[in-house]
């Protein structure tokens, strides 16, 4: 009898093990196609990157830090050979840089805020030049 349970033990290990293999071999088949797949995602993404200056004083004296708050703009569905869409990608820009800017005023505002808007439009500007040189190489590459 326990020969008989030992067999069927055997049996049952061996199947679990050849179960585990197929398992494991789908899943470096899936990473694989993954990473090849997500190679072309990541070339289908603009950083935007928005900084802001602030001025601290602290024991060493006064000094200027600069915060700054990347987010990533996809083209993915975006063909960068055809005028209009190269517009709509700018569009994405803008908008991403001014959301990022606005969530930066808001997460580290200045003890006093007379120039808000101004502050906003210059780290605007900043984080729209900092994704210029990609849109060039995105659209260089579309053509």
């Amino acid at each position: 009898m326990k020969r008989k349970q030992f067999l069927i033990h055997s049996a049952a290990l061996t199947a679990m093990a050849i179960s585990g293999l197929a398992i494991q071999s789908e899943l470096a088949n899936a990473q694989e196609t993954g990473a090849d797949s997500s190679s072309k995602v990541i070339e289908e993404i603009v950083a935007v990157e928005a900084p802001i200056q602030r001025e601290r004083t602290g024991p060493l004296g006064r000094t200027i830090e600069t915060i700054g708050l990347t987010r990533q703009v996809s083209y993915a569905d975006l063909d960068l050979s055809k005028r209009a869409d190269v517009t709509e990608l700018k569009k994405r820009i803008e908008a991403t840089a001014k959301e990022s800017c606005e969530k930066l005023e808001e997460m580290y505002p200045l003890p006093r805020e007379p120039s808000r808007s101004s502050n906003i439009r210059s780290c605007v500007e900043e984080a729209v030049d900092s994704s210029t040189e990609a849109i060039e190489a995105a659209i260089a590459a579309a053509e």
